[in-house]
């Protein structure tokens, strides 16, 4: 099936009020949420984004994080599919002002913020960075990484390099690919070092890899002092893969 046509489907299915739990959930829209997050870079992907937006008032939990989760892969997707987009920003930004927002689990914040992170919503910049006050560890951790999408500020990223330090191996989990995401370059040592598994931590330096790999118009602009030592952090990051081998 073309992507046109798998879209329309999908957005008829997040539609859908038939296929319910006992619990009210809407599993079939949760699928279709999931699935338009999938489906790559082409441009006709951005005719979800309305569905989606309109999706974050469902009263499933479940498929307001499903969508969440797809604005924020169709925005990674390409640079249209971002600016598209930029819709999303004020309704997910609605959803983060529940009342005792920073201190309970009444939205999927983790998708959420992310999500922000990842449209560098600069206009929800002061109510991102309050959920650095979460009780929660992972929505902290979501919150710095929204907040280094935001602001390309290192001190956000340090806080997520602290977790790797993080008793708790969920959580470093969950760290590692918060790094990789946002394609952080001085984690790498961190990253290798730390105790997980080397699957967790080679996806992570690979997406780090590719995400200063892609930038290369900026780097070729840089000066040449500048440009040697990110080749040499660059050869480090693959040294490092090559040990977790």
């Amino acid at each position: 099936m073309r992507v046109k046509e798998s879209v329309s489907v999908l957005i008829e299915a997040l539609q859908d009020r038939e296929d319910r739990t006992e619990l009210g959930g809407y599993p079939l829209r949760r699928n279709a949420a999931r699935s338009l997050g999938k489906l790559g870079k082409s441009e006709e992907i951005s005719r979800a984004i309305p569905a989606l937006v309109e999706a974050l008032t469902c009263e499933d939990f479940y498929v307001r994080e499903a969508a969440a989760q797809s604005i924020e892969e169709i925005a990674s997707s390409s640079e249209a599919n971002w600016q598209n987009a930029q819709a999303a920003i004020a309704p997910l930004t609605q959803l983060l002002q529940a009342p005792d927002a920073v201190s309970n689990l009444v939205q999927p914040y983790e998708a959420i913020l992310e999500a922000l992170g990842r449209l560098k919503a600069d206009s929800s910049r002061i109510l991102v960075e309050s959920f650095l006050k979460h009780s929660v560890p992972r929505i902290k951790f979501a919150a710095a990484r929204a907040m280094y999408g935001i602001t390309q500020e290192a001190k956000y990223a340090e806080k997520l390099i602290e977790g790797l330090a993080s008793p708790d191996i969920n959580l470093r989990r969950t760290v590692l690919t918060d790094l990789g995401e946002i394609g952080y370059l001085p984690a790498s040592e961190a990253i290798a070092r730390c105790q997980t598994e080397n699957s967790f931590k080679l996806f992570a330096l690979k997406r780090i890899l590719d995400a200063n790999l892609a930038n290369s118009a900026s780097f070729a602009q840089q000066d040449s002092l500048t440009r040697e030592l990110k080749n040499q952090s660059l050869k480090q990051v693959m040294v490092y893969m090559d040990e977790l081998l």
